[in-house]
């Protein structure tokens, strides 16, 4: 039976990111930003049957949706998101809260003194440890209130302060209270190809790396050079509202991951069957999302292939990757109406060329079966707004994360060998204080660097024959 899911949105990438998160949401089902829901749509909103089967082709069809999974309902039939804010400044929270009154003011969690992070791992994890009774209590009483809790998601940044160190301390906290549960990421990584403002970047990364390969159970990896290219593709060049449009592309990715929950099938209704389909051990978990723009020109079978253009992927692709796993969703407007019993503007035929079509063009690793899972999402102009911009989602586990993480140990390395910038990570600057640190960071890059050689080796035929 599928659970509830709890969203925690940390730092100033996390709760912006979360801010369009439950807009998409909130969108998909109709309800307004406080809460209500839209006129005309207060009857549940049914989905589809299924339109042929093959065992690759799941249809998010014929039982009632589950906002309950995502939303609670207050004592006047108000939708309020199962999530916690959580940031050491108040901006980005307050213009959450004014955009989406929906949002439990109970559940926000804001620095007494109202300082930020100031870009370090080190202040936001420091932080944390200070006040964890206090986000532990929060996140308690959230929990309080689901009847399955599921699994834990955490929209964060990997490279700043609040989003890396609260976010790596929320991740320890959670693994030894909920240890059964799920945790899943959408994680957004630094730019490798720019010169960025926080010089401390690639210590951050590589210490909130080390919590991410420790206790998630599924990081989607958002890279932020990819993000910006996808972004000038589809809007043009960026105008004031500086990360709008990215954040919108990992909402987009985040609301279609869970579309099949929200909108029930027999598959890929929970995120265990979504993990499990994707993930296949625990040292293989990190994943590539990818997005197909809408045309009008394009069907289903058009969208598939669409969807393997590196052009379109989250992270840098720059040399050739090898799949381990795939999972496509298709989400468009033309799925929400019953006809014949199916999605009226679907057609399986062209969904199943898609798919051996892929197959066959897709490099899968040797020891993995060549299947590209399909599930057919619900589109997202219930709520009256536009159709979205986008077809469908493609989820991956590839080799292409090898590349991502080689690089962002280089610029770790380049620090490292100087030990520069030390001074913000240590007590003092005494030379044991000093070589205490190095050797927790240089801890935090092996396993980075471990990372890196299980998605090398995976690669190789016997790979599962070494595992054993």
């Amino acid at each position: 039976m599928p659970g509830e899911v709890i969203s925690l949105q940390t730092g100033q990438c996390g709760n912006q990111v979360g801010l369009e998160y439950w807009n998409q949401l909130a969108a998909d089902h109709g309800i307004l930003p406080d809460g209500t829901v839209v006129p005309d749509t207060e009857r549940p909103l049914q989905y589809e049957s299924s339109v042929g089967s093959t065992d690759q082709i799941a249809n998010s069809g014929s039982l009632s949706t589950a906002t309950d999974l995502f939303f609670t309902q207050s004592e006047t039939s108000r939708y309020i998101p199962r999530s916690i804010l959580i940031d050491l400044e108040p901006s980005v929270i307050s213009k959450s809260m004014s955009k989406m009154p929906m949002f439990n003011p109970r559940n926000v969690h804001l620095s007494h003194q109202g300082n930020g992070a100031a870009n370090n791992w080190q202040s936001g994890y420091s932080y944390g440890l200070q006040y964890q009774d206090e986000l532990m209590d929060l996140i308690d009483r959230e929990c309080d209130k689901c009847d399955n809790l599921s699994t834990f998601q955490l929209f964060h940044s990997v490279a700043g302060g609040t989003g890396s160190g609260v976010g790596s301390l929320l991740l320890e906290l959670l693994n030894d209270r909920y240890g059964k549960k799920l945790m899943t990421t959408f994680s957004v990584f630094p730019s490798n190809e720019k010169t960025s403002d926080v010089v401390v970047q690639p210590y951050n990364t590589v210490l909130t790396l080390k919590r991410l390969i420790e206790y998630s159970n599924g990081t989607f990896v958002f890279d932020n050079d990819s993000l910006n290219s996808i972004e000038n593709t589809l809007y043009g060049m960026k105008d004031a509202s500086a990360f709008e449009g990215t954040n919108k592309l990992i909402s987009f990715v985040a609301a279609s991951v869970s579309n099949s929950l929200r909108f029930p099938s027999y598959m890929y209704s929970s995120y265990e069957s979504v993990l499990s389909t994707l993930v296949p051990t625990p040292d293989l978990k990190f994943l590539t999302a990818s997005l197909a723009p809408r045309s009008s020109s394009m069907n289903e079978h058009d969208i598939i292939l669409e969807l393997m253009n590196d052009k379109y992927k989250m992270n840098r692709v720059e040399e050739p990757a090898k799949y381990i796993s795939v999972l496509d969703f298709l989400v468009g407007a033309g799925n929400n109406n019953i006809r014949n019993g199916g999605f009226n503007n679907i057609s399986s035929n062209e969904i199943k060329k898609g798919i051996l079509k892929s197959q066959s063009r897709l490099d899968f690793v040797p020891w993995t079966s060549k299947s590209v899972h399909v599930v057919l999402g619900k589109g997202r102009d219930i709520a009256g707004g536009s159709p979205s911009k986008f077809a469908g989602v493609q989820i991956s586990n590839n080799t292409s994360i090898a590349g991502v993480f080689t690089k962002i140990v280089k610029q770790y390395d380049l620090l490292a060998k100087r030990e520069a910038y030390i001074n913000y990570y240590t007590s003092d600057n005494s030379t044991d204080e000093r070589a205490r640190v190095m050797d927790l960071f240089n801890e935090c890059k092996e396993s980075v660097v471990g990372v890196i050689d299980e998605y090398k080796a995976c690669q190789q035929g016997n790979y599962l024959d070494d595992d054993m």
